[in-house]
Formats: C-alpha cells, structure tokens, sequence
C-alpha cells in the first residue's frame, strides 16, 4: 500500500537558497572559478612590477586561490548537495570575503600611490614615450585591473557565502 506522505525538509540535502528568480548559484560559482583564475594570472605581472609594495604579487595569489576554490565548492555543492560541501563552501567564500577585503585596501593604495622613478634623461625618439611614464602607466593598469577584478569577486561572494548560509539555515 503506498503512502502518500510529504517528505519533510530534514530529509533533502541543503542546497544554495535561490536569493532572486534569476539566481543561479552554478553561474555564480563559475564565475567566480573564473575571477579567481584571472586574479591567478594577473600574479605574473604583477611580481615583475612590484616596486613600491615588495609583496603585492602575494595577495593576487593567495585571493585567487581561494576564489578557485570557493567557486569548486559552491559549483560541487550544486551539482551533488551534501551538508558538508555545503558547509565547505560557505567557510571558504568567507576567507575569500576577507581576503578580497584586504585586496582591496592593497590595490587600491597600489593604484592611488605614485612611483618615485628616476625623471627620463633619455628620449631617443620624440614619437616614442619615456621607458618610465611606460613602466608607471603599466604599473597603474595592473592595478587598476586587480582593484576591478576583486570588486567583482568580493559581491560575487557576497551572494555565495550568504546563499549557503541561508540554505544551512532553512535545512
């Protein structure tokens, strides 16, 4: 004889609480993957640029290390929902909230701050910038494109460590 009894909410796994109709933690998780792996990139130049901060490549490493695996949690997490995976997540996208707030602070004083180069004795052709002004104008975008990346990756994770926290709170 078949019951037809409703399955009570202790017994699904807890998955990422939807925030909007058009939230997908997936989406979210890969992006994330993604912001990470650029973050990761963006290391090389900048410990070849660092001048100024001796160890600035340090927290483009350690931020986007941890945003790869905030975003393999969270993507694991949806894709097969256990407690655990779940927990998991929520603990590494909050490191990565702190680290993203300390990158933040880091880049944006490495973008506001001027270098003290040596002024340009030497131009060898009028069409042709000085190697310093090159140098210092790289140096900015570099960290221009951290300070943007991290924006990103810091409301990225906003949304997953709160999701995972509201969904290990409903189940």
């Amino acid at each position: 004889m078949l019951s037809n009894q409703v399955p009570s909410a202790d017994s699904d796994p807890p998955k990422f609480h939807r925030l909007f109709k058009f939230y997908d933690p997936e989406v979210v998780a890969l992006m994330a993957i993604l912001l990470g792996l650029f973050q990761l990139l963006l290391t090389i130049p900048t410990y070849t640029i660092s001048v100024d901060i001796k160890y600035l490549f340090v927290c483009p490493l350690c931020v986007g290390s941890v945003s790869v695996i905030a975003g393999s949690f969270g993507m694991a997490s949806e894709r097969s929902p256990k407690r655990e995976l779940l927990k998991n997540s929520l603990i590494s996208g909050l490191a990565c909230l702190v680290g993203t707030l300390i990158g933040l602070v880091l880049y944006g004083y490495a973008a506001s701050t001027s270098l003290d180069m040596p002024p340009c004795t030497l131009q060898l052709h009028e069409d042709f910038a000085c190697p310093q002004k090159v140098f210092e104008s790289f140096y900015h975008m570099i960290s221009g494109q951290l300070l943007v990346y991290n924006i990103a990756a810091l409301v990225l994770h906003c949304f997953l460590s709160f999701s995972a926290f509201k969904g290990l709170r409903i189940h």
